[in-house]
């Protein structure tokens, strides 16, 4: 008896359950297997489910096991995905700083080169104690001067620089 009174509902009603499963899963595949998962439980509970709402029963849960797929299809298909695409934003990211980086310092190169064609005293002074940061009143002791003096020298060396490559960096 249970075996035909399944039977029946399953040929009454499995295109309903598949049409209202599509509607909201939108997936044909995800339908029938919702479908699938709701005639199984229907056959557990076949013998305790009343006849007169049993359309109610078969379409409220349709809706459930539906919303329910959804939810699985979305834990196993969109957070691999959206790991993956933070993961390639992290290499992008990663890429175009190591290139920021490298241009910067190949124009660090250059303006160093440019400091030293105007004045090798202010090269050497900048790039010991600015780039290296060797000991100011070391450095001085080696030039004979006085720290307040060598800091006036780095100073008027900045000067130049900014006067003319700033606006060469800011871009970068």
């Amino acid at each position: 008896m249970k075996r035909e009174k399944f039977d029946q509902l399953y040929q009454d009603y499995y295109r309903l359950v598949l049409h209202v499963a599509y509607d909201i899963v939108q997936d044909y595949g995800g339908a029938q297997d919702v479908c699938q998962e709701l005639f199984i439980k229907l056959d557990e509970k076949i013998e305790s489910l009343d006849e007169e709402p049993i359309k109610g029963w078969i379409l409220r849960n349709t809706y459930r096991k539906s919303i329910d797929y959804l939810r699985k299809s979305y834990r196993k298909k969109e957070i691999p995905v959206a790991i993956e695409k933070m993961e390639q934003e992290l290499v992008v990211d990663y890429l175009v700083e190591a290139e920021m980086e490298e241009a910067r310092q190949e124009f660090r190169n250059f303006v160093m080169e440019e400091l030293r064609a105007k004045n090798p005293t202010w090269y050497d002074l900048v790039d010991r104690i600015v780039l290296n940061n060797e000991s100011a009143k070391t450095v001085a002791q080696e030039y004979g001067v006085t720290v307040m003096n060598l800091r006036m020298k780095i100073s008027r060396a900045r000067r130049w620089l900014n006067k003319h490559y700033y606006h060469l960096y800011k871009d970068l």
